[in-house]
């Protein structure tokens, strides 16, 4: 269907004259200033803001838990038993009590390095650094043992460190024990919230480098690093034993020769206890050292922070703001890339920091969509008004608005994607090969920047490009609604914003009036003035009740008598010219005063009402009322309050719904079921046209249809006009509906109503609009209603 259109578009083109070399290549100023490079400029803004603001993050460390969190949820995913090559003597709480809920003396650590050392131990590594003083047999004893042990026993330390404000004095073992012994670093820095942990390979101490408890404990003999501890070693399956066991020989020196081992606190009170995340409870000190230890035996660490997986995402990031696409997936791709990357890494002992990375996914993310839903619409793929309006004025162009009045049928009827390929191509139609700007599309009105022209030959244009899309559309849609109205502005020293809003309100009014174009120039505006005027009548009449009406009487087909009569707007302000029904009611509905107009012709019509229905109690009062009413629960309201204050019978009155209105509105419902129950009817005004289509009577619970004029009116002449005639009168009967023929003017037309089955009849034949003296005239007689 859209390649049928697109072809029926370009022979029209050619047939009306609207191809031409001198339209193959665009104004250089119109690429400039297009919607389109705005928005480049716009994309490009939020990438470069993205990458700057993911930058910072960075550098300032803002998404470090974060990191940390995640990289703990990847060692949870990754979680493994440790080595068993790396053993835990744990000062566990059997033996604080064994020793009094004192912790080992010196002498104690003497003896607990000779039994290492005896089972085959090959390092025993101190998580303390033995920096008290003792008792001098004590020292003595262990420095014996430490020389005879010399090279495989270490003792740590903790070198000074800031923290914050506070200084923290080294931590080191006493002088006498560093001549014979080795020193290794306890220290680590933690992260926020206890999070994360990093620990150095080696640290400095009195100008001598020293390796690290985990170094020492992995034989680690590279550069000097600082790195993450793999949490994915489950410290629940390190080798662990009780110190005082090992003391006491209860355990096996199978189990601890060719090993390392690590002599750390691991009692209830004890304060090295760390938290471990996504993990109940905290952990001893010491497994921290040996699950670093582990993590340096897959091999030299790197940690390449945050800088490869910010450069991709500012690769994505730039790569989508220089695109046409309006999608962000890509974005969406990248950031599930750079999640993935460290699981895989993670295993090689290199660790990739990407949350900085994801917060300028985030923000590039949030501003591009933020320019996707104000610059380009929801519905098709195109840019919205927002993106070609600006405060700049500019008199070489023109200013069009395109309606298609049945626009929001399609929309209901066509998948999404037929609908955006049938705007896609009106738009390249539009553009086609000559100076036509970037096209928006909002709602239901596409607009667009072209040539300036002047009077003449914009009209010339303006009507050539209506009926050309309107036959284009036609062809293909098969349906004389689709009639398409422009809107063109020519005000050429108003903003380009202003000038846009008066474009797409001249289509508006083109549509509504069902003209093919409507130019705002001083013409128009000199017709919408006198419409303002009109609206000043208006409410001079709303506020004096002024407003008078008069009654066509629908009359029974059978037996020719009168059963009813639609009320009908007659009014001579101050005795002066008569006002045109339908552009009062155009005018109230733009000056958004049609509820007030609706109540004023309603109580004057049931103080007349009253009278027919004393004169016959089936007498049926028809009130005009729109559709979109009926959504306001003020107005209905209102209406059962005059019911009541004029004590009419709401069994009487029928409300004529005549605006083209759709009945999907959730507010409806409610008032149609409080019409029903109060025994209000309702009746479709002009079925047939606009939204008064077969869908309409399913969704509406009216009573009554009623038939629009131009199908009665052309049955004489028209088979097609009877056929639909014929069809609705069935399908009307077959739901349980009366039928009114509107506009009867001839005794041929009321006969042949009348042998299709019709129900009721109003219009010339019968009686113009007529006062209700008039009418009661008429009803009173009791006779078979024809106008003489």
């Amino acid at each position: 269907m859209i390649r049928s259109l697109q072809s029926t578009v370009d022979y029209l083109r050619r047939a009306f004259g609207f191809a031409g070399d001198e339209g193959d290549v665009l104004q250089a100023d119109l690429v400039r200033n297009s919607g389109a490079a705005f928005l480049r400029s716009k994309r490009a803004k939020v990438a470069i803001f993205a990458i700057l603001f993911g930058i910072v993050s960075a550098v300032i460390e803002l998404p470090l838990p974060a990191e940390d969190l995640y990289r703990a949820m990847r060692a949870e995913l990754r979680s493994r038993p440790a080595p068993q090559d790396i053993v835990m003597i744990a000062i566990d709480d059997k033996t604080f009590r064994s020793f009094n809920r004192k912790l080992p003396t010196r002498t104690d650590d003497s003896r607990i390095i000779d039994e290492l050392i005896a089972s085959g131990v090959t390092k025993v590594t101190f998580d303390r650094a033995h920096a008290s003083p003792g008792s001098p047999a004590a020292n003595a004893l262990f420095i014996e043992t430490l020389s005879r042990h010399k090279g495989k026993v270490w003792l740590g330390f903790a070198p000074r460190h800031e923290f914050g404000f506070q200084t923290v004095e080294e931590i080191v073992p006493l002088p006498e024990f560093r001549k014979f012994v080795q020193l290794a670093a306890m220290n680590g820095i933690g992260g926020p919230f206890g999070l994360s942990v990093i620990f150095p390979t080696s640290v400095d101490l009195d100008g001598s480098r020293h390796a690290s408890l985990s170094a020492v404990l992995a034989d680690y003999e590279g550069p000097a690093r600082w790195y993450y501890p793999d949490y994915a070693f489950d410290p629940a399956t390190v080798p662990t034993f009780s110190y005082i066991d090992v003391l006491r020989g209860r355990v096996p020196a199978a189990s601890l020769a060719g090993k390392n081992v690590i002599i750390g606190e691991a009692y209830f009170e004890s304060a090295d206890y760390y938290r471990l995340p996504l993990r109940d409870g905290r952990v001893p000190g010491a497994y921290f050292h040996i699950m670093g230890a582990h993590t340096l035996k897959r091999g030299v660490p790197v940690d390449l922070m945050w800088i490869p997986a910010l450069a991709l995402a500012g690769i994505a990031i730039l790569s989508l703001s220089l695109g046409r696409t309006k999608s962000t997936r890509a974005l969406v791709v990248t950031g599930a890339g750079l999640l993935a990357l460290p699981l895989l890494l993670d295993e090689f002992g290199i660790n990739i920091d990407v949350m900085s990375a994801l917060l300028a996914l985030i923000w590039a993310g949030i501003g591009l969509r933020q320019i996707v839903r104000k610059y380009y619409s929801s519905d098709v793929d195109a840019m919205t008004t927002s993106a070609i309006s600006s405060e700049q004025v500019n008199a070489e162009r023109d200013v069009y608005a395109l309606k298609i009045a049945s626009l929001a049928e399609m929309s209901e009827e066509w998948t999404a994607r037929e609908l955006g390929e049938f705007v896609s191509t009106l738009i390249a139609y539009i553009k086609g090969p000559g100076e036509t700007g970037d096209v928006a599309f909002d709602r239901d009105v596409l607009v667009w920047l072209a040539p300036r022209m002047d009077t003449a030959s914009l009209e010339r244009h303006a009507d050539g490009l209506a009926l050309m899309l309107k036959t284009a559309i036609s062809h293909d849609w098969q349906s004389a609604s689709s009639a398409p109205a422009l809107g063109i502005d020519t005000n050429y020293d108003l903003p380009l914003g202003q000038r846009i809003k008066k474009a797409m309100q001249a289509a508006e009014e083109a549509a509504s009036r069902g003209a093919r174009f409507i130019i705002n120039d001083p013409a128009y505006l000199e017709a919408r003035n006198q419409r303002v005027g009109l609206l000043r009548v208006l409410e001079k009449g709303l506020r004096d009740r002024s407003i008078r009406v008069a009654f066509q009487p629908k009359v029974d087909l059978l037996t020719g008598r009168i059963v009813g009569a639609e009320t009908l707007i007659r009014w001579q302000p101050d005795g002066k010219e008569w006002v045109n029904p339908q552009e009062l009611v155009l005018a109230a509905e733009a000056g958004d005063r049609i509820n007030e107009l609706t109540l004023v012709v309603m109580e004057a019509a049931l103080v007349d009402g009253k009278k027919a229905i004393a004169l016959d109690p089936a007498f049926k009062l028809a009130v005009n009322m729109s559709a979109k009413s009926l959504s306001d629960a003020h107005l209905m309201f209102d209406i059962m309050t005059m019911l009541g204050r004029h004590a009419f019978p709401p069994g009487n009155l029928t409300l004529e719904l005549t605006e083209t209105a759709k009945l999907e509105d959730e507010r409806i419902a409610p008032q149609i079921d409080a019409l029903k129950q109060r025994g209000i009817s309702l009746s479709i005004d002009d079925f047939g046209t606009g939204q008064s289509n077969l869908e309409y009577i399913e969704k509406l619970p009216s009573s009554e249809l009623k038939i629009d004029k131009r199908f009665v009116q052309n049955m004489a002449t028209s088979e097609e006009s009877r056929a639909v005639v014929r069809a609705t009168i069935e399908i009307a009967h077959s739901l349980g509906k009366v039928v009114v023929a509107e506009g009867v003017e001839d005794q041929a037309v009321a006969a042949t109503l009348r042998a299709m089955g019709c129900d009721h009849a109003q219009g010339y034949l019968f009686a113009r609009a007529i006062t209700m003296p008039e009418l009661l005239s008429m009803m009173g007689g009791g006779r078979i209603v024809v106008n003489g």
